[in-house]
């Protein structure tokens, strides 16, 4: 039996969504406990098994001190709700977080280059490789990888209703509500973004130019607005693809009108491979934190998840995690 790196000191606590995958993530969960004992040893590792929504929030929270490192088995649902039970601990007492590939989209386990294959995702995790990895912050919620509102949450959302009702996965379920949404619920959503600049310029001397060193406004009608830790949303579509998850920094796209549900659909499937950026009607920028109003409430999700309002205090905190990357 191999011994534990040396760098993990103590066990490893493994969160599992049993209901990953339409009830596949228990299988999942069996195994990658399997796989781990023979690697680190019955008392290397503990499974937590997560019993409702919520749930492995709390798990995270009560991990005892000396946990080496946590994983999240599931989708990136789980994954935020890992994420956000670290948060509630002092960051001095946030173990490692890893990512098991269990769910539809996956995007995270994506960003931290992490395997499909869970016999190859454990060897990257035992291999330690550790980094620093920034949080999104909404109001009083986190995110590890995207927020979004207008048609790509509506997208993604849909996609949620579809995988339970119909049991799919992946990129296909994800065009399948896109086509649905471009093609019957196209809107436009009118908004106003005040993004705080990357670095704060001082404020001029001539009088009545005090806003120079303010926020930069963006008014207007957008299709979507995403706000990115990571680059990818909805299962590997690189909506932001220059995002890194350790520069501080969020990235925003936005698409503005007027586009129809043909040239919406080919923007959209640019985008499956980050080709979409050239397009007039799409909007970049980076920035520390934003401030984002809606005039009507726009269909909102944070990592895959329902959230509602016209308000919205959005920011990046720096180094906020450890993550265990792969290759």
């Amino acid at each position: 039996m191999a011994a534990l790196s040396p760098r993990l000191s103590g066990p490893i606590a493994l969160i599992a969504n049993p209901a990953a995958q339409n009830g596949r993530g228990a299988w999942t969960a069996v195994e990658a406990a399997s796989r781990l004992s023979a690697r680190v040893g019955d008392q290397g590792f503990y499974l937590l098994l997560t019993e409702r929504p919520g749930h492995a929030t709390e798990l995270a929270a009560e991990l005892p001190p000396e946990t080496a490192a946590v994983i999240a088995l599931g989708g990136d649902g789980l994954v935020n709700e890992v994420a956000c039970g670290l948060m509630k601990r002092g960051r001095a007492d946030r173990p490692p977080l890893a990512v098991i590939p269990a769910g539809s989209g996956n995007d995270y386990a994506a960003t931290l280059g992490m395997a499909a294959s869970l016999p190859r995702a454990i060897d990257q995790i035992l291999e330690f490789r550790t980094g620093p990895a920034d949080i999104g912050q909404v109001n009083d919620r986190y995110f590890v990888e995207t927020l979004s509102f207008g048609l790509d949450a509506a997208i993604a959302l849909d996609t949620v209703e579809r995988r339970v009702r119909t049991g799919g996965a992946g990129t296909r379920l994800y065009l399948e509500a896109a086509i649905d949404q471009l093609f019957h619920h196209l809107s436009t959503y009118r908004f106003r973004a005040a993004i705080q600049r990357e670095t704060p310029k001082p404020a001029p001397r001539e009088s009545g130019a005090d806003g120079a060193s303010g926020p930069s406004v963006v008014e207007g009608e957008a299709y979507l607005f995403a706000v990115q830790i990571g680059p990818t949303y909805g299962g590997h579509f690189r909506i932001a693809p220059q995002a890194v998850i350790d520069d501080g920094l969020l990235d925003l796209c936005w698409a503005t009108p007027h586009l129809g549900p043909w040239k919406a659909l080919a923007v959209l499937l640019a985008a499956k491979g980050g080709h979409h950026t050239g397009n007039s009607h799409i909007h970049l920028a980076q920035a520390p934190a934003l401030v984002l109003d809606f005039s009507d409430e726009p269909p909102a999700q944070v990592d895959g998840e329902k959230i509602e309002g016209t308000h919205f205090e959005i920011s990046c905190i720096p180094d906020a995690l450890t993550v265990i990357r792969g290759r």
